[in-house]
């Protein structure tokens, strides 16, 4: 790896990967759709929002990835609620794009410098470094694991 900045990056995407994994393993995409008692939103559009934030993520490191818009549309903030009635993509499909953008966050960052990271990045969350907005992201994220550990009791409850 590139530098320490790198790595703490790659390191720390890959650890909620592993997290995630053990959420949504076995999770066909009817079951990410089911509906809680209450208003909130189901594992499909935490994980669809999940992976629109990576590709947020990957914009900021310069990692190409042809699904940005596709997951923006349906799951950035403020986006309608998916349910069984509304469109959506196959949960399947999104555990696909979690697992590409590791690897592409990690085969980008291999080759960048340190210095790189700590220069600045303006997105529709304002300009920073390139490394606070990774971090932020990843901040983020981890409000929504615990939220995917509510969502598989919820499904398991159901079965």
């Amino acid at each position: 790896m590139a530098n320490p900045k790198s790595e703490k990056i790659t390191e720390d995407y890959n650890f909620h990967n592993r997290i995630m994994h053990f959420f949504i393993d076995g999770i066909s995409h009817a079951d990410s759709v089911l509906q809680l008692p209450f208003k909130h939103n189901c594992m499909n559009w935490i994980l669809g929002h999940i992976v629109t934030n990576r590709s947020h993520v990957l914009e900021v490191v310069g990692a190409e990835h042809g699904w940005q818009e596709e997951v923006r549309e349906l799951y950035h903030q403020d986006t309608q609620p998916v349910t069984q009635e509304t469109l959506s993509i196959k949960f399947e499909k999104l555990v696909e794009y979690l697992d590409e953008s590791v690897a592409l966050l990690e085969t980008v960052l291999k080759d960048k410098s340190e210095a790189w990271l700590d220069e600045n990045f303006a997105n529709y969350r304002g300009e920073k470094t390139r490394y606070e907005h990774v971090m932020s992201f990843h901040w983020h994220e981890s409000f929504h694991l615990g939220q995917l550990e509510i969502l598989k009791a919820f499904i398991e409850s159901k079965r």
